[in-house]
């Protein structure tokens, strides 16, 4: 399948493929097409049970990235191999949270790491992770600043030093993390190092600003729906694909608008195994 992905076409120049139509794209490259409920199941088939691997999602805000995501790790995370979900919006502004925490149990905690005693307890009673959400006055920015950076830091490095069981540290808005809070190195030393033990998962909505490890190093990439061509232009660092037909599939990906005048879209999965290709539906 890789050379099917990477050399079928390699003699195609950019203007071959944007004269292929996109149902032609989706047979020349074996993409398949599936629903959600079935990726879910397939997935759950695939990964439970299975050390973690790194994962990035690409997309604007409120594309379904976050929900997708929850979605996936309640196949991949037990009260032994736990999550560790960053996130850095105050609680009243982050429904999407509240919700991954009680449909994942998870307990939330404004600092990081609880005490073991705590952390024994919390797996004792089925807990399955923790929604690191900081501290924030929303009067002092500089100090709410420096408290949400001290705390993620201690999560992503407790998460890389881990040893024993298996952990997954999911950055909520990683273009954040990285270039807000200054925390690069830290957000790739699992990329580069962090497996089997520590997997590292990114949602990403401004893919220009990320570094390539984003890119390079996860098994899995999921893109949603996304009109920049800047973020577009990331494409190529998806090892194994061949970033034209990345951009043909998704520029064709459906969306839909909810009641709150968000639009959602299918998304593409792509597998680096094999490679797989697949889009998603929305439902």
């Amino acid at each position: 399948m890789t050379d099917l992905l990477t050399s079928r076409h390699d003699a195609a120049t950019p203007d071959d493929i944007r004269r292929m139509s996109r149902a032609q794209v989706m047979r020349d490259y074996d993409v398949r097409s599936t629903d959600r409920r079935t990726f879910l199941q397939e997935w759950r088939k695939d990964h439970n049970g299975k050390p973690p691997h790194h994962r990035t999602v690409l997309g604007p805000t409120h594309r379904g990235k976050t929900t997708t995501e929850i979605q996936m790790l309640d196949t991949e995370i037990t009260p032994d191999d736990q999550v560790v979900l960053l996130s850095a919006k105050p609680p009243h502004r982050d429904p999407v949270m509240n919700k991954a925490a009680e449909r994942l149990n998870l307990v939330v905690v404004e600092d990081f790491p609880p005490t073991d005693l705590q952390m024994r307890y919390h797996r004792k009673r089925g807990k399955r992770g923790y929604v690191v959400r900081p501290r924030q006055t929303l009067t002092d920015l500089d100090a709410d600043h420096e408290n949400v950076r001290g705390q993620f830091r201690n999560a992503m490095l407790y998460c890389y030093a881990i040893k024993g069981r298996k952990v997954i540290i999911v950055h909520d808005e990683a273009h954040k993390i990285v270039n807000v809070y200054g925390l690069k190195k830290e957000y790739e030393a699992p990329l580069m190092s962090g497996l089997p033990d520590n997997a590292s998962h990114s949602l990403i909505q401004r893919g220009r600003f990320m570094p390539y490890l984003s890119y390079d190093a996860p098994e899995d990439v999921l893109i949603f729906h996304d009109p920049d061509l800047s973020n577009q232009r990331r494409y190529s660092e998806i090892g194994g694909v061949d970033p034209r037909v990345i951009l043909s599939i998704t520029s064709g990906l459906e969306t839909y608008e909810t009641d709150d005048g968000h639009t959602i879209s299918q998304f593409l999965h792509i597998r680096r195994a094999g490679p797989r290709l697949t889009v998603v539906g929305i439902e």
